[in-house]
């Protein structure tokens, strides 16, 4: 236990007091002492006043993008494009057919 803490007499003879309350009761001394010191470090900690957090700095505006009035599934595919919707439905399909397959072999 480390005592940077300077205590004054009346603190040292009331810890002293707890000491003595939980060693009578059957707690080992040396466990005692280290339970009240522990006690009075977290009874110094909520009497700190706690300084208010840094209001954070906002952010600088930035313009916002205006969102797209036509989202990518709505926009035809270019001409050549591979994934067209006939085929995306038949791949589709397809992976279905392979789950199922599966959810079969799983059961057996």
């Amino acid at each position: 236990m480390a005592q940077d803490i300077e205590l004054d007499q009346a603190t040292k003879a009331r810890l002293a007091e707890e000491v003595e309350l939980l060693v009578r009761e059957g707690m080992d001394k040396r466990q005692a002492r280290q339970i009240v010191w522990l006690d009075y470090l977290d009874e110094l900690k909520e009497a700190q006043p706690v300084a208010p957090p840094e209001a954070e700095p906002e952010p600088p505006a930035t313009p916002v993008p205006e969102p797209p009035t036509v989202t990518k599934r709505q926009q035809a595919p270019p001409e050549g494009c591979f994934f067209t919707p006939e085929r995306l439905a038949r791949n589709r399909q397809q992976i279905q057919q392979v789950k199922q397959f599966l959810a079969t072999r799983r059961s057996m």
